[in-house]
């Protein structure tokens, strides 16, 4: 899909493959770590508190070592390249650099040796004023967004509003109910879980009566609840202030829904419903998702269908982009998939995760990709030869 600033095309959607704990997951908690280090690292933060970056533990150089972040983004049609190097309990490095018209500019660098922060002669503001209450366990664009920085708030809200955090494979049903209470269900939901097949045709949220003991006790920490907590411990405080009772309906022989609430449905409709309404949320308003384990309790299918709607213009008319793991590889053979929206984790003998495109890979366009990674062509595959013979002695 064509994005403005940029001449090259951007993919909607990404799959990652590879073998149980090849680094998968760990890769998408990388960007969660990205994400949370720009909103919370200096207002969250304490003075003296540790990074809690997680470093690579099986070799002595890694824990010793920073470990390095950035990425390329675009706001407003401008193309940015931010990033930032940390250790447990310094960022040692920062920079972000604009590229209008393709030309780079630098608006900031944090100075590894000198212990200090460079300013472009393009970054307008109080900058050596918000330069001196950055600490070393937090960064700069944590601290100017903090303090209002007019021209870097863009980029701060970019992190919080367009990066959408985590989905994990793993439904928690409290956050689900948090979730559907907070948002409600649209006619786009209702009619994707028609679609789905799953036997849902209505939905309904109901006010739950909250006991009196139960109401005094939210009243008497509401003070507690303050914007030193996320927006999730608020919501879920609201939620137990004014509860709600949300319920799916099944179309039943007589041709009437009968209601059923969340804890009865199955893992695949809850998983489903915990997938929906972040992806409405980003096709929405544009950004990007991550998804851990798309596969995990849904067919074929309808993970086929859930990268469609990102594929599609027409059903994702803001550009939102996905970026899944999976072990489901029908998908490899479905069509639907491109081959640089391929990639694949792999550990090294010592149990170091490496990432690579399929691009990298010699193939050609006759090739079934789903026999060739099953075969190992591409890698990314479990070894099965020891766990057979283990499994092909006797049981005494």
């Amino acid at each position: 899909m064509s994005v403005p600033g940029v001449k090259e095309r951007i993919l909607p959607f990404t799959t990652i493959y590879g073998a149980n704990a090849s680094g998968k997951t760990n890769l998408l908690r990388a960007f969660a770590f990205f994400r949370e280090a720009i909103l919370k690292s200096h207002r969250v933060s304490t003075p003296t508190g540790a990074i809690p970056r997680k470093a690579f533990a099986l070799d002595e150089v890694s824990p010793r070592s920073p470990s390095r972040f950035d990425c390329d983004f675009i706001v407003s049609g401008v193309r940015y390249h931010y990033g930032f190097s940390a250790t447990d309990n310094e960022f040692e490095e920062e920079w972000l650099y604009a590229f209008p018209k393709g030309s780079r500019q630098t608006l900031f660098n944090r100075d590894r040796s000198h212990k200090k922060i460079n300013f472009g002669k393009n970054l307008r503001g109080k900058n050596t004023t918000i330069a001196s209450l950055v600490r070393p366990n937090s960064l700069f664009l944590s601290a100017a967004a903090q303090n209002g920085h007019e021209q870097l708030l863009p980029i701060y809200n970019y992190f919080e509003n367009k990066w959408h955090g985590m989905v994990s494979a793993k439904v928690d049903l409290r956050q689900l109910a948090l979730l559907i209470a907070a948002h409600g269900i649209d006619d786009r939901l209702l009619s994707f879980l028609k679609h789905a097949d799953i036997g849902i045709n209505s939905a309904r949220i109901e006010d739950q009566q909250v006991p009196a003991e139960v109401e005094k006790l939210v009243e008497r920490f509401q003070h507690v609840i303050s914007e030193e907590f996320s927006s999730s411990e608020n919501l879920r405080l609201e939620y137990y202030k004014e509860r709600k009772n949300i319920a799916l309906g099944h179309q039943t022989a007589s041709g009437e829904d009968w209601f059923l609430n969340l804890g009865s449905e199955s893992r695949g409709t809850l998983r489903l419903l915990n997938l929906i309404f972040p992806i409405l949320q980003v096709i929405d308003n544009g950004g990007v998702l991550f998804v851990d384990e798309i596969d995990s309790s849904l067919h074929t299918l309808l993970s086929m269908k859930l990268l469609e709607v990102f594929g599609e213009k027409k059903s994702n008319p803001c550009g939102a982009q996905l970026v899944v793991t999976t072990h489901d590889t029908n998908l490899l053979c479905s069509g639907r998939v491109r081959r640089d929206q391929i990639w694949f984790c792999e550990k090294s003998k010592i149990g170091a995760t490496h990432v690579y495109p399929l691009t990298d890979i010699q193939t050609r366009n006759t090739d079934n990709l789903e026999k060739g990674y099953l075969e190992g062509r591409f890698g990314a595959v479990p070894f099965l030869g020891a766990v057979q013979k283990m499994l092909s002695g006797k049981v005494a």
